[in-house]
């Protein structure tokens, strides 16, 4: 008995033994899982900096030896990722994560060998990359002194293409001139700049009713081009026929007076497909077209046309580049040594004006002399490149990490289109490209507000649209995408036939041939899907309605950690049920992709910043979807927001349906302190108490928009305006006994509003913060407009448009002192325009359909009449 117990008691301190020793090992896990993340940072830096090394002096041999460094290393990030938050790494764990634990100890292990075996007997580790010592944060790189005219990427004024501009602007306002003009110059000699030029000269604007602006990315279908301009055409002429089909459309446009600048287009078939779409030219319709083709092969398409070929600057006109370019916070270093700085300047660049924009960029940052010669002498050693990769190379290598993170991702992007910065910025936090650089009181927006601002300075992307989206140069794009190709950091393609998918970490597709997603290759560490397609034309429409292909994703599947997928023009219909299974999806964008609901799946999506549905009819979602903690924005065309949501962190919300369930109590809007954009639908008077109520608070709000039936005139305690506020439907008066402020804003849209003269100076007349006013769609009820008093002291712009009961606008003098830009559009009973000669800043005025009113000015006032362009509708509103 006792030989038993004994024996017993032994096997029982083997186990207890055994127990300690597997529970010690599966303690370590956490610890291991630690030291597998830092094996990693240390991997990826190592493999960065010899990738920015051999960018300056490319060797092959060593590109060969990089791919299984690289493919170790990126085999062995998702499964860390795929473990993050599931392992902590606390002495005593629960018992719960003792099979993961043990799941975890042999593949840390595997993975950890497998990252030593790229060291064994390579020399590649005993080199140094060649590196331009540079602070490696935004904050140490960037030195914010404002004045320079290269630091916001605008020299409005081309500099030496006075006589360009004047060729092509005289063949233009010539009646009995050729059809087209062709700007012909190699890639950055700035055609692209002289065509911004011409489009801008007011006698221009004059003489056509419509001036289009298409630069659509290579290989864009035809009806593509056509869209767009017919889009520039209604904004324009404010005409909001929507006609079934693209000859409809074409018949139009054939009556209309219209200039069309075609921006980059160097293929040749494609250039002649877009021209058989475009008016003759019998109605004194013209074409521009900026192409780096060759003479001989214009002349074969185009007999008849005017050729402004575009040389580099002289070094007079360089000079004055330069010396505009260095205004600001360069100026000492560069006037110090002006001539010897010229000189070099237009060695390097050869008068190629986009060479001087980026070698500009690159000695912006630069405040020493010594700083200006030692990148001089760097990129005399690159001589063996071409220029704009030379100066990109340096500019690339010397950036910090997040910086090049930022530019790479733009090869994602089509190039020479204008690109939405807020998107951008989406796209850049599901990435986690900021998170290195957020602390103290740097948020996400600033860090990225910094970074934008920077690639500007550098010349590598320029900002359009009023700041609010940044395109890129073909020439640039193309070093983006090489470089992202080379570092492993992005692939792009037409098609999702690629080699060696089972590497690929972002993968950007753009077909603009179809809307079908044809996918037969599995991506199994794919982190990124970024994807355009072609929409349908009017003319597709009626085809796709009668059957409908569709793509249904399934190979997302085997992707399981993805971080952002952003399609646009996808035929879905419907999404994968299996797309809750993407936990570490951050960003779910598809837009255009005709999809009617969202699988209730989403709502597992835990990590999810963003959901993208506009141009969709999706209307619901999953009630827990609107509970994840770390969702920050939401776009659709019309979605219901139901009283149990509880993500605090939204920022922007738009299409939000307004419920008659919502209280003042229960709105879900109260909870969500931090939104800056909010865009809601279907107010009446019954539901919008709620909203108005919510609003009182929102400290954070940038832009409003609401549309419904019923609108009250919104209050808050806040002082500060709006940046943007829209209001499409009856405006309800104010309390009088109500001590808070209107909710006003530096752009103010109303449409079908019906405001007295009385209501409208409640609305505005208090502030003078205005800078932007329009009033469309009889959002006006009276037939005598008057502007006076302090409310309108910094307005710069007005707009009229569909007020058809107002007969009298009247400016009193010294009310808008700053107006520069006056537009009327459908004000059939208008009969007198009282003040405009009060207006000393007044530039442009575009009046439609008031002969009249325009006859008289012209026979009063000479100069006042060469400021505007008046045009006739009637002969060109249907294609009839």
């Amino acid at each position: 008995m006792d030989t038993t117990i004994l024996t017993v008691l032994n096997k029982i301190g083997e186990i207890g033994r055994f127990a300690v020793g597997e529970y010690q090992s599966l303690q370590d896990v956490g610890r291991q899982v630690e030291d597998l993340r830092s094996a990693l940072e240390i991997w990826m830096a190592w493999i960065q900096k010899m990738d920015e090394g051999n960018v300056t002096k490319h060797d092959e041999l060593v590109s060969v030896q990089m791919k299984p460094i690289r493919g170790a290393v990126y085999y062995s990030r998702p499964g860390l990722e795929s473990r993050e938050g599931g392992c902590s790494c606390v002495p005593c764990f629960p018992l719960s994560e003792v099979p993961l634990r043990r799941a975890l100890r042999g593949q840390i292990q595997e993975l950890l060998v497998r990252l030593e075996e790229p060291k064994k007997g390579d020399s590649l580790f005993d080199m140094q990359p060649r590196m331009v010592t540079q602070a490696n944060n935004i904050e140490g790189f960037d030195k914010p002194t404002m004045g320079t005219l290269a630091v916001e990427g605008r020299i409005e004024d081309v500099i030496g293409f006075d006589d360009y501009i004047k060729d092509i602007t005289s063949e233009l306002l010539n009646n009995e001139g050729k059809r087209a003009t062709i700007v012909l110059g190699e890639s950055g000699i700035g055609k692209t700049a002289a065509a911004r030029a011409v489009l801008r000269d007011w006698d221009v604007q004059r003489h056509f009713d419509v001036c289009a602006w298409a630069c659509l990315p290579p290989k864009s279908r035809v009806d593509r081009y056509l869209d767009r301009i017919w889009e520039q055409a209604q904004e324009q002429t404010h005409c909001e026929c929507d006609f079934p089909r693209r000859e409809d459309v074409k018949q139009v446009l054939d009556k209309m007076k219209l200039l069309v600048v075609l921006d980059g287009m160097d293929d040749k078939d494609e250039l002649m497909e877009v021209l058989r779409e475009l008016p003759d030219g019998a109605n004194g319709s013209r074409v521009v077209v900026t192409t780096q083709l060759l003479r001989e092969e214009i002349e074969q398409l185009i007999p008849d046309y005017l050729l402004v070929e575009i040389k580099c600057l002289k070094p007079t006109h360089c000079e004055e580049f330069v010396d505009r370019m260095f205004s600001g916070r360069c100026s000492d270093v560069y006037k110090r040594n002006k001539k010897d700085f010229d000189d070099k300047i237009y060695s390097i660049s050869r008068g190629l004006p986009l060479g001087i924009v980026l070698l500009g960029g690159l000695l912006y940052f630069k405040d020493h002399e010594k700083q200006w010669n030692d990148v001089f002498e760097q990129l005399k050693s690159y001589e063996g490149m071409r220029l704009i990769k030379r100066i990109l190379t340096l500019s690339y290598v010397t950036m910090p990490t997040i910086l090049k993170l930022c530019f790479l991702y733009f090869a994602s992007m089509p190039p020479n289109v204008h690109l939405d910065l807020k998107k951008l910025h989406r796209l850049w936090c599901a990435e986690g490209i900021p998170d290195s650089e957020i602390r103290g009181d740097l948020t996400e927006k600033l860090v990225l507000d910094r970074c934008v601002r920077v690639l500007v300075s550098l010349g590598l992307v320029q900002r359009v649209d009023a700041d609010t989206k940044v395109c890129i140069h073909q020439s640039v794009h193309s070093f983006a995408n090489h470089i992202a190709h080379e570092t492993g950091f992005m692939e792009s393609h037409r098609r999702f036939d690629i080699y060696d998918a089972s590497t690929v970490r972002r993968l950007s597709v753009r077909n603009y041939d179809d809307r079908l997603v044809r996918m037969g290759t599995a991506f199994p560490k794919l982190r990124t899907l970024v994807g355009d397609f072609a929409e349908d034309s009017v003319d597709d429409v009626a085809h796709n309605k009668q059957g409908l292909q569709q793509s249904r994703l399934r190979f997302l599947c085997q992707s399981k950690f993805l971080r952002v997928v952003d399609l646009q023009g996808v035929q879905l219909v419907k999404l994968p049920d299996s797309i809750g299974d993407m936990v570490h999806l951050r960003y779910l964008g598809l837009r255009s992709c005709c999809l009617k609901d969202l699988p209730q799946s989403v709502a597992k999506l835990l990590n999810l910043e963003t959901l993208d549905v506009t141009d969709n009819e999706v209307n619901k979602i999953a009630t827990e979807f609107w509970k994840i903690d770390k969702l920050k924005h939401v776009l659709a065309q019309k979605i219901s927001l139901p009283v149990s949501a509880a993500s605090t962190e939204l920022q922007t919300l738009q299409g939000v349906i307004l419920s008659s369930e919502w209280t003042q109590q229960n709105c879900p809007l109260n909870k969500m302190s931090k939104l800056f954009s909010l865009t809601v639908v279907g107010a009446t008077a019954s539901n919008v108490g709620p909203l108005a109520k919510a609003l009182e608070e929102k400290r954070e709000l940038h832009q409003l928009k609401i549309q419904g039936d019923c609108i009250p005139l919104l209050s808050s305690s806040r002082y500060r305006p709006l940046q943007y506020l829209e209001l499409d439907g009856k405006i309800l008066s104010q309390s009088s006994s109500d001590s808070r402020h209107p909710i006003t804003a530096s752009r103010i849209v109303l449409k079908s509003s019906c405001m007295s003269q009385k209501l409208l100076d409640t609305f505005l007349s208090k502030y003078q913060y205005l800078n932007e006013l329009e009033l469309l769609d009889r959002s006006f009820s009276e037939p005598k407009l008057l502007l006076g008093g302090q409310g309108f002291a910094s307005l710069t712009k007005l707009k009229l448009r569909n007020l058809e009961v107002l007969e009298e606008l009247v400016m009193e003098e010294s009310a808008l002192p700053k107006l520069v830009t006056l537009e009327i559009f459908g004000c059939p009973n208008m009969k007198t325009i009282q003040g405009l000669k009060h207006l000393e800043e007044l530039k442009i005025a575009v009046l439609f359909d008031m002969p009249d009113i325009v006859a008289q000015i012209k026979a009063e006032d000479n100069k006042l009449y060469k400021k505007i362009k008046h045009a006739r509708s009637a002969a060109w509103a249907s294609p009839t």
